[in-house]
């Protein structure tokens, strides 16, 4: 959006033309709300608005390029610091930008590549502009040493002393090294330059002490702040009711329409019915999210949850504190406080004091995200039983989502009486606990709970269907997809599928429901594929269940999954399923010869699915039938709702 932008220009002559200063503090007011939580598009087309005004203001594109970070959309952040890399290749503040998003999603050794004609000789390395820009890059690496070597390589000149001294300071501070910090800092005319590091750096100094001097902040004030909890546990344990459940708070990330925000959604009704009745449990179930925010349809399922009278609350509205620093919680560690990650910070800081105020018997944390922000809260607050609940493979499988606080933070969690950890899937599990050099078995599953979906559609959607059998013939073998259109659920790899299955079945028609930013480009794939015309991008739908009563299979083509409930439901539908080997999707497929399971996740063969996929449409009437009975009995029997809340509750109650 945002190189189009730029190269269509200011079309409205009306438009006002402020000045770079006050585009820049705009941009960044805008950039505060979003991170507050309340993000929506405008904010991103207004930031994308003062761009065009200043099309060569760095500072201005790379306000743009933080805010679709926070669009929590990977590819579309990728593609927009790709751009604005594209247009500022020297800019110490762009470029490690993108290497950051580059080493999150490919691995070192793509975003290595990046640093390659950036250090080419050592000409260029001296540059003090290119040496920062190398020191930043290698600093996200994890390459410290590497970083300070490429400052110390720079030759400067007066005007660019502080500078340097000031990014080496930034360095030193991030490694553990303060004395060696305050030593730069110190430096005539660095203290004047960076106030706020100066501040920052002694009161890291005055924190952090004996085993505490040495590392990087972030894991040492994490380190020291689950000691202390661990600490007042073990001196004071929390009260637990004797013979049913008290109060159960889940927590999660957002209502959106995804599959762990259904499987949350899911497991708090079927909490709350069973409170209702007194069986094992006596409530109330609560929600605490941290952002609600409607305009991003972060509340999917709200209304839903609010009909059966659970209490939704987003977090992020609460006062730091609780309002008051003195009295909080955690008030009495803020300097620790302070050196956590932000989201972490953030947790503490807003979620500490709810809970401490709601006093529930038992926390459950959806996801690792959740984990990160809201754990340590959980911890801090005195919370009886604290359920980490995660949905996928771990952190060091997955290089967007690793944190170097991670490992530190379970490890610290799960020392503690009272707290577990959950998967929903066994290769999750086992995963978790190599990761986390712990006994086999300690991480404990439950199975998602799914439910056969309504086949009810809007009058909209019916007419669209009748259209599409309408100019398709209406009677061709229909391959579905339900997935979100990224980079993850890969929807060009299904339809060279649906491509590679063309050929062998003439009449075969291809339907596929969702949403998301590769939407355009799946569409320009299936044009140039040669399928366009037989097949039906469904969009965004709350009526998958009707759409999964048109197709004869499914298939799923994500690079990374947990247990992915389209799967599930596709096989509550009825219909056979063929899927990558993705985290736990193999635990999700019926051992039948009508299912498949590809051999490779990262590199799948879609001609062995399309050859697989034929085989399905040439069988008869009554062997499709049989299939139908047998994946939907198996699905129905392992993926029960009551047996996940039964599941949940056994947890819950463990002592």
């Amino acid at each position: 959006m945002l190189s189009r932008a730029l190269a269509q220009g200011t079309l409205d002559p009306v438009v006002s033309h402020m000045p770079e200063s006050g585009a820049l503090a705009e941009a960044a007011t805008l950039l505060k709300e979003a991170e507050r939580g309340v993000y929506s598009s405008w904010l991103l087309s207004r930031a994308i608005d003062l761009c065009v005004q200043h099309p060569d203001s760095a500072r201005l594109q790379w306000h743009v390029g933080k805010l679709t970070d926070l669009m929590e959309n990977r590819d579309s952040a990728r593609l927009c610091w790709r751009g604005i890399a594209e247009r500022f290749p020297n800019s110490f503040n762009i470029i490690p930008e993108y290497y950051r998003i580059v080493l999150e999603t490919f691995g070192e050794s793509v975003a290595s590549q990046l640093l390659v004609s950036y250090a080419r000789d050592s000409a260029t390395s001296a540059d003090p502009e290119r040496a920062i820009l190398i020191a930043r890059c290698r600093a996200i690496g994890g390459d410290m040493d590497t970083a300070l070597a490429a400052l110390d390589a720079a030759k400067a000149d007066k005007d660019w002393d502080v500078r340097l001294a000031i990014e080496k300071a930034k360095l030193l501070r991030k490694s553990g090294r303060f004395d060696d910090a305050m030593t730069l800092v110190r430096m005539p005319g660095v203290a004047a330059a960076a106030p706020a590091l100066v501040k920052d750096i002694e009161r890291a100094m005055r924190v952090f002490d004996g085993r505490h001097a040495d590392g990087p902040p972030s894991v040492v004030a994490l380190e020291m702040l689950l000691e202390q909890s661990l600490q007042r546990r073990a001196a004071s344990p929390p009260i637990r009711a004797r013979n049913a459940l008290g109060g159960i708070v889940l927590i999660g990330g957002t209502l959106g329409g995804g599959g762990a925000e259904r499987q949350l959604a899911n497991t708090a009704l079927g909490l709350s019915e069973r409170a209702r009745h007194g069986d094992r449990l006596h409530g109330p179930v609560s929600i605490f999210c941290r952002k609600l925010d409607r305009r991003r349809r972060n509340d999917f399922y709200l209304s839903r949850l609010e009909r059966a009278d659970i209490r939704v609350a987003d977090y992020l509205s609460a006062r730091p504190w609780g309002g008051d620093r003195t009295l909080s919680a955690a008030g009495a560690s803020a300097d620790l406080v302070a050196a956590l990650p932000e989201r972490m910070r953030e947790g503490v800081v807003r979620l500490t004091d709810i809970l401490r105020h709601e006093a529930p018997e038992v926390v459950q944390i959806w996801q690792d995200g959740m984990i990160f922000a809201a754990g340590l809260a959980a911890l801090m607050a005195g919370v009886p039983r604290i359920v980490l609940n995660v949905r996928t493979m771990p952190p060091n499988r997955r290089t967007d989502r690793q944190r170097p606080e991670q490992q530190t933070l379970y490890r610290g969690l799960l020392r503690a009486e009272g707290v577990s950890l959950t998967a929903n899937s066994r290769i999750a599990a086992r995963a978790y606990e190599e990761w986390l050099d712990l006994p086999r078995g300690s991480v404990l599953t439950i199975a998602n709970g799914v439910s056969p979906l309504s086949v009810e559609a809007a009058d909209t959607e019916e007419a669209m269907w009748q259209r599409f059998g309408a100019e398709t013939g209406g009677n061709g073998f229909v391959l579905g997809g339900v997935m979100r259109f990224d980079d993850n659920k890969r929807p060009l790899l299904w339809l060279q599928i649906c491509a590679a299955l063309a050929p062998r079945l003439p009449d075969a028609r291809f339907v596929i429901a969702g949403h998301g930013p590769l939407r355009p480009a799946a569409e320009e794939l299936a044009k140039s594929l040669g399928i366009l015309d037989r097949t039906l991008f469904v969009g965004r739908t709350s009526h998958v269940g009707f759409w999964l009563g048109k197709m004869d299979a499914l298939a799923l083509t994500s690079r990374h999954e947990g247990v992915p409930n389209a799967l599930i439901e596709a096989q509550l539908a009825g219909l056979p399923v063929v899927t990558t080997p993705a985290g736990g999707a193999p635990e999700a497929v019926a051992p039948h010869r009508a299912n498949l399971v590809l051999a490779d996740a990262e590199d799948p063969d879609a001609y062995a699915a399309a050859a697989h996929i034929a085989g399905l449409a040439a069988m008869d009437g009554k062997q499709r039938d049989d299939i139908g009975n047998a994946v939907r009995n198996w699905a129905t029997d392992r993926f029960s709702l009551s047996a996940m809340v039964d599941r949940t509750i056994d947890i819950f109650s463990v002592r």
